[in-house]
Parts: structure tokens; sequence; C-alpha cells
């Protein structure tokens, strides 16, 4: 079972990880957010934008208990997620691409990495860690080739400027798991008696924010593929989201 830099039980408890649970939220949020706001769009992006509050869901509930069968809701739901986001990407023309198997493949893909996990189980930590670990960059990469991809095309500049915020944003909280992951007796131990940075909290709200961008963003693609003439609007002047033509609003793919 992963056991993260935060001290356990400490603001509380009932709570194993109390910032790390509380940081969970944001995924919740900018879930329930990206389903609100984008809700005249297909269904796969509103599962998209579901599947990241499962894993905000996954993640509270792990992080606040340190149960093996809570971890397994926190991690498989991250491949799933993912799986989504791979095939916005790669079915974002007007056509069906790669037709009926491709859903299929991934889904299989998906239910292989959590027999295998499951398999594992807490006695075989290790095992699970490198199956789950594995089996979400690779898709995560899948992804990044694609995002490539739809980033060359694009004229409008201020979107090729979200696309560069949400890439920084990644790459940062990306930055964070790692030291939190590596370096946890430096983060326990700073000089000057400093409280350790949680930063594997810090990852959890940027991970947030960069799964938030890339659906809009890859929401942003498929309807400019499909002539909805879509624009990017912001909520409140914090929260960008993407508006599309209602004229061209009907469309029967999910």
């Amino acid at each position: 079972m992963s056991n993260w830099c935060e001290s356990n039980y400490v603001k509380s408890h009932y709570v194993a990880e109390f910032f790390n649970s509380l940081s969970s939220l944001s995924m919740i949020l900018v879930g329930l957010a990206g389903v609100y706001l984008h809700s005249t769009f297909e269904k796969r992006f509103l599962l998209a934008f579901g599947s990241i509050i499962v894993v905000g869901i996954g993640s509270i509930a792990f992080h606040g208990t340190l149960l093996f069968p809570l971890q397994m809701l926190d991690e498989v739901p991250m491949v799933y997620c993912v799986l989504v986001i791979v095939y916005c990407c790669a079915e974002n023309k007007s056509y069906r691409r790669y037709g009926a198997w491709f859903p299929i493949g991934l889904t299989l893909y998906g239910l292989l990495t959590t027999v295998i996990m499951l398999y594992a189980g807490p006695e075989n930590h290790l095992l699970e860690f490198v199956v789950f670990q594995s089996s979400f960059i690779f898709v995560v990469l899948v992804v990044a080739s694609h995002i490539t991809k739809i980033y060359a095309r694009l004229t409008d500049q201020s979107i090729k400027r979200l696309w560069g915020t949400t890439v920084a944003t990644g790459l940062t909280a990306y930055a964070y798991w790692n030291i939190d992951f590596r370096m946890c007796d430096v983060m326990q131990n700073l000089p000057f008696g400093l409280w350790n940075p949680q930063f594997h909290a810090w990852w959890h709200v940027g991970a947030s924010i960069c799964s938030y961008m890339i659906c809009l963003l890859i929401c942003y693609d498929r309807a400019e593929n499909l002539d909805r003439k879509p624009r990017v609007e912001w909520k409140g002047g914090v929260l960008p989201f993407v508006v599309v033509d209602k004229m061209n609003i009907k469309i029967k793919s999910c």
C-alpha cells in the first residue's frame, strides 16, 4: 500500500492524510464545473469530466484511510479517466477514424490493468505499483502525442497560450509528485523548522487543473473539426470554458 510523505493522523483522528484528502476536493470541483459548463457537448466529454469526479472521490477515500481497496478506488479510475481522454483525442474528426474496435480495445486495456492490480494485491505492492505506473504513464504519453498534433494545427494564439499554461501546470505538478515521493526525508526535515510543503497535495491541485484544461481543449478541437465555431469564454474571469455555435449544436455521435 502506498503511503505518502504527509504524516498520518496529525490534523485529525479520523483522516489519515488531511492535506492530501482536502486537496482531492479540487478534482471533484473541476469535474463538476466541466460537466455543468459543457453540458451541450457529446457524451464522451461529459464522461471525461465525470471521470475526474470519480478520481477525486477515490482519492479522498484512499488518502483519508490508507486502505488498499480504497487505493484501488483511487488508482483504477485514473487509468480509465485517461483512456476516455485518449478516445476523445483520437476520435476528433467528423467521421469515425478507428471503428468500433478502438473503444473496445481501450476498455480491454483498462480491464487487464485492473485485473493485474487486483491480483497483485497488498501482498505484492511492488507489482501493483509498477503495473499501475507503467500502464498509466503509457496512456498519458499517448495523450501527449495527440496533444502535440492538435497544438501544431492551432492558429489561434490565445488557445495556444492555454495549451502552454496546461503543459506548464502538468509538468510542475508532476515535479511536485516526484519530490514528495523521492525526497520525503528532506521534506520532513527542512531547515529552520520549516513545515513540510505537502507537495503531493499540490500535485492533486495541479493535476486537477491540468485535467480540466486538457478536457476543455479537446472539446475545443472537436468542436472546431465539426465546424461548430467554438470560442473560449471565462466564468467569473477565472474559469475558462468552451462555447459553440448553437446553430450546429446537435451532433449525434457519442
